[in-house]
């Protein structure tokens, strides 16, 4: 009798060997299965579901950030979105679209002025490398900041420059007469239940 084998998730390492480069239109034939897949130069990123604490960090940082950004008038947040360029599609767990909603596709909105990647065991080298990199270089977001809940840490890059920020965390949105001003350790207590 054969011992049943629980499925592990999948992650970038898992994705399967290719002769041609993966693109955007590869993403439709995809799994609905749970997992998050993007494509930058030609690699396919799988990232398996989020956990609890992951998803509580990016819908609070979603509230703030859209509070924010409502209260003057200046923008929309959405999580997850796409990012999508040439054959390229990343997806943050949060981002900032200047002016109002809009229904359509993603490639016909305007560059979001920041984007939100919230760190996970399998993702913490593309998140803080590869992605980060296209964010600010390629596509000129002006901000990005990498959420590390378990170091209750922000790694902010405004205009590719970095800092680490434990206590603190300000951001001066484009159009907006006072910056926004986040107390770091209040906001992970909040997030996370602690």
């Amino acid at each position: 009798m054969g011992m049943a084998n629980r499925a592990r998730p999948r992650t970038h390492l898992d994705a399967p060997p290719r002769i041609r480069p993966w693109t955007r239109a590869d993403l439709a034939r995809l799994p609905n299965d749970g997992n998050r897949y993007e494509v930058l130069d030609g690699r396919l990123l799988v990232t398996p579901q989020a956990s609890r604490a992951h998803q509580y960090v990016a819908s609070e940082l979603a509230i703030v950030l859209d509070r924010y950004v409502r209260e003057h008038g200046i923008a929309h947040v959405v999580g997850p979105g796409a990012v999508p360029f040439g054959r390229n599609e990343l997806q943050p767990d949060v981002m900032v679209i200047p002016g109002p909603r809009r229904p359509g596709r993603w490639e016909d909105g305007p560059t979001p002025i920041l984007v939100v990647e919230i760190l996970s065991r399998s993702s913490r080298r593309f998140d803080l490398g590869d992605k980060r990199d296209a964010y600010g270089d390629r596509l000129g977001i002006p901000t990005v900041w990498v959420v590390d809940h378990r170091a209750h840490e922000v790694h902010a890059f405004e205009r590719g420059i970095p800092r680490v920020e434990r206590e603190t965390i300000r951001w001066n949105a484009p159009g907006a007469p006072e910056p926004l001003t986040i107390d770091l350790p209040a906001f992970f207590r909040e997030a996370l239940g602690e």
